[in-house]
């Protein structure tokens, strides 16, 4: 799916005014704004210890915001708790896997959609009609584990187990989807399945991933921002991005794209 670079309203998907987290006297992220519209593709790349996922903790709720505001489609979430953000399209998947091995593909998923309509606790069995294993099963042919709605989620690869995270935080449609580093520990031969997936996803969805690996990040994304020492230093198209000098010395020690 060929990356759209229009945006039909003006009303940011995601945004962030000034916002940092400190711990004690240090600042992981500091004075970051971000404007991020409907439907953009979006990375976030920096060395390690840049920020990235604390900005993410941020805009998740995972932390408060020690400075700034974040807003999702205009309202205003810089105090909402984690399960509001949530109930208001915004989810994201983390660098570690958190995921229950004993669960089978299907079950997985299944929990997925239960938890975000708040029905964990409806007591079992569950029909095979349910509008719930209907959108598990259909999670599954999204994220590419429809032939596998039966597998045990330990007989995964690393590959399909990654591939699963982000089925679970495409549950019941969310508004915006942070990834953070979806391509960790993939092998050379799982990567292009991650690529085509990023790319399928659905266009109304705005995507802000961190990612390592510049090739699947600039092949899925149509904007780039770079974060250093917890800051904003640069932004723009991947082409604009490649050729920023102080991106070339800081983030890839000069050597990219010589």
């Amino acid at each position: 799916m060929p990356i759209s670079t229009e945006h039909k309203t003006t009303i940011n998907a995601l945004e962030t005014q000034g916002v940092g987290k400190r711990f004690g006297g240090f600042w992981a992220v500091k004075d970051v704004s971000l404007a991020v519209k409907p439907g953009e593709r979006r990375a976030i790349l920096g060395p390690n210890g840049a920020g990235k996922t604390s900005l993410f903790n941020i805009l998740t709720g995972d932390y408060a915001a020690s400075a700034g505001s974040v807003s999702l489609f205009g309202d205003d979430l810089t105090k909402s708790s984690i399960p509001k953000r949530i109930k208001r399209g915004l989810r994201r998947t983390y660098q570690h896997a958190y995921l229950f091995d004993g669960l089978s593909v299907h079950d997985t998923l299944f929990l997925a959609v239960a938890g975000i309509r708040g029905g964990w606790l409806q007591v079992l069995p569950v029909r095979a009609s349910d509008t719930r294993r209907v959108e598990a099963e259909r999670l599954a042919e999204v994220c590419g584990l429809g032939d596998f709605l039966g597998k045990l989620v330990s007989d995964l690869s690393h590959g399909q187990r990654r591939q699963l995270e982000i089925g679970i935080a495409l549950a019941e449609d969310p508004k915006v989807l942070l990834l953070d580093e979806p391509a960790a520990g993939l092998s050379p031969a799982e990567r292009p399945q991650l690529s085509k997936l990023l790319l399928s996803l659905p266009s109304e969805i705005t995507v802000i991933l961190i990612e390592h690996d510049m090739e699947i990040a600039f092949q899925t994304s149509e904007s780039v921002t770079v974060l250093f020492n917890g800051q904003l230093m640069a932004e723009g198209t991947p082409e604009e991005v490649m050729a920023d000098k102080d991106v070339h010395e800081i983030y890839v020690g000069g050597a990219y794209g010589k």
